[in-house]
């Protein structure tokens, strides 16, 4: 139950943070709206843009890599687990930090939630099935 129950929550989080990039791109009109009504560098301003977009491709990366993981997981493989970790990792420590540089700003804790659902369900899958090679599946359809 609780491998089911962490399988799906690991699935959750990175069908989340992947969709969570095209939001986050689309929030680039209002930092347009925010910024464009101040004489700011054109450079700088669009360094900025290619940032923002940037970031939403890495969103998109991460939990695409998450759901690669997820099949990886269901297969057996926890050689993939390194990958979550990091992924966990990164969310929480970046949640933290814009918790503590935006004074509190709940916001963030979004990213603490992810990052430690990510985390608990990755450590709780890390104890699963023993990763099985494509010799073994081999073996186990054949059933030699």
């Amino acid at each position: 139950m609780l491998r089911r129950l962490s399988l799906f929550v690991f699935l959750v989080v990175g069908v989340v943070i992947g969709l969570g990039a095209f939001g986050h791109g689309h929030a680039a009109q209002r930092v347009h709206a925010a910024i464009d009504q101040f004489p700011i560098d054109p450079v700088i301003a669009a360094t900025l843009y290619i940032v923002w977009y940037f970031v939403s491709g890495c969103m998109i990366l991460f939990g695409a890599t998450i759901i690669w993981a997820w099949f990886r997981l269901r297969a057996g493989d926890v050689s993939s687990l390194f990958v979550a970790y990091l992924i966990g990792a990164f969310y929480v420590v970046t949640g933290v930090g814009g918790m503590i540089y935006r004074h509190g700003d709940l916001f963030w804790a979004f990213f603490i939630v992810l990052g430690g659902l990510l985390l608990v369900s990755s450590f709780a899958l890390r104890s699963g099935n023993a990763p099985i090679t494509q010799a073994e599946r081999g073996a186990r359809v054949t059933g030699a």
